[in-house]
């Protein structure tokens, strides 16, 4: 007798769905409810997954800006450093998908290096692993204004922390 195949999870929900507008708004209210998340505050948008990374979006808005109304150095880091976090998750994933827990990525370096900003649209950011090892994961990624500008490049080391 075969086990019963597990019901897909959120993430897995949203690959089927592309990561549509039901799905982000079903993510950011089940981080609401937990009391919330900076994903939720600062309208993270996962939009696609693949063997190439992950890319993810975020809008300019009141949350994110800076005085001079272009986006906070932090929020393009944090947009950066969830994007790697995910693409973590993502090789995890890939190389167990049936495991229901995975370790988490937690964040142990981040470098980034900022080159440019903007004050309007969203900004864009790409990341990929280009280290998996049982403990440790790094990426590589980017963060773009919507005409493809990088604003910032950006690089993490994650360690894996059972749950």
């Amino acid at each position: 007798m075969s086990e019963p195949e597990r019901p897909p999870s959120h993430y897995e929900k949203g690959l089927a769905s592309g990561f549509d507008d039901a799905w982000h708004e079903e993510w950011w209210r089940q981080m609401e409810e937990t009391g919330g998340n900076i994903i939720a505050a600062m309208r993270m948008r996962m939009v696609s997954s693949s063997a190439d990374g992950i890319v993810m979006e975020m809008p300019i808005g009141p949350g994110v800006r800076q005085g001079t109304g272009v986006f906070a150095a932090g929020a393009l880091i944090q947009l950066a450093d969830v994007a790697a976090t995910s693409a973590c998750f993502d090789a995890m994933h890939a190389a167990d998908p049936q495991t229901e827990v995975l370790p988490f990525p937690l964040a142990v370096q981040v470098s980034s290096s900022l080159l440019r900003n903007t004050d309007r649209g969203k900004v864009i950011a790409e990341s990929r692993v280009v280290h998996s090892g049982r403990t440790m994961m790094v990426c590589e990624g980017k963060v773009k204004d919507e005409s493809g500008r990088v604003l910032c490049t950006v690089t993490t080391t994650h360690l894996i922390v059972k749950r």
